[in-house]
């Protein structure tokens, strides 16, 4: 089953929140002992990352079990604002922002859509990419579920505290200091795993991966001249 290509464009890009927003904590006091100790924890697990690459692998299910989409392919993430998601498998897909848009790309529709990147960031995770612990906290409910000193695994997770959230919890393992696996569930029921291999840190990417330049003959959305002439 294909999701509707505007809703997993949006469900991808919430992605790109989540793991932009678990790559750019900073220390800071929280709000109680073991909130903070718990916070640091996860800091730890991520401080000093300034670019991000691996294989992902993307399954969704609803809330019945079964499994409702599937994909796979490449992620990039660089500097903290700029991403690339090349989806592979099943549907061809990419996503590239670049720290002022974000240009989504589909093949298979022959069409480009432009968005501002702060404006279709702000309704998510992504609106703390500059926060800290202490906004963090004040936002969520962080709780260690599993930590195995000896497998290199630690399991965090995430409970939003206000009501509305997009999601209902997320689930963050690490192994070995790297971020291998997230688990999202929505308020629907629906769980999305996304589970990363052959992960790279902080080594030089081309800056051209984050550039993009629509290929001739597509149709393109500019939703940033929408936005401007909605604007009073």
């Amino acid at each position: 089953m294909k999701l509707f290509p505007g809703a997993k464009i949006l469900k991808i890009v919430k992605y790109f929140q989540l793991i932009l927003f678990l790559l750019c904590f900073q220390p800071a006091v929280a709000e109680s002992l073991d909130q903070q100790k718990t916070a640091e924890r996860f800091i730890e697990n991520i401080k000093g990352i300034k670019s991000y690459q691996a294989d992902f692998e993307q399954k969704v299910h609803n809330e019945m079990g079964a499994e409702v989409d599937y994909s796979s392919g490449k992620f990039y993430i660089q500097n903290t604002n700029h991403f690339r998601w090349e989806v592979e498998e099943v549907f061809p897909q990419l996503i590239i922002g670049n720290g002022k848009y974000i240009y989504t790309y589909d093949p298979e529709l022959e069409q480009v859509t432009i968005q501002n990147q702060g404006q279709t960031l702000e309704d998510s995770p992504l609106l703390l990419l500059t926060s800290t612990a202490e906004k963090l906290l004040a936002s969520y409910h962080v709780t260690i579920l599993i930590d195995q000193k000896k497998k290199g695994q630690l399991l965090f997770e995430l409970k939003p505290k206000a009501e509305g959230s997009v999601f209902e919890s997320v689930h963050v393992l690490f192994s070995k200091g790297k971020i291998s696996e997230l688990l999202m569930k929505d308020s629907m029921g629906q769980q999305t795993t996304v589970t990363f291999q052959k992960v790279k840190m902080n080594e030089s990417l081309n800056s051209r991966l984050f550039i993009f330049t629509p290929p001739e003959g597509v149709d393109i959305i500019d939703s940033r001249e929408r936005l401007l002439e909605e604007s009073p």
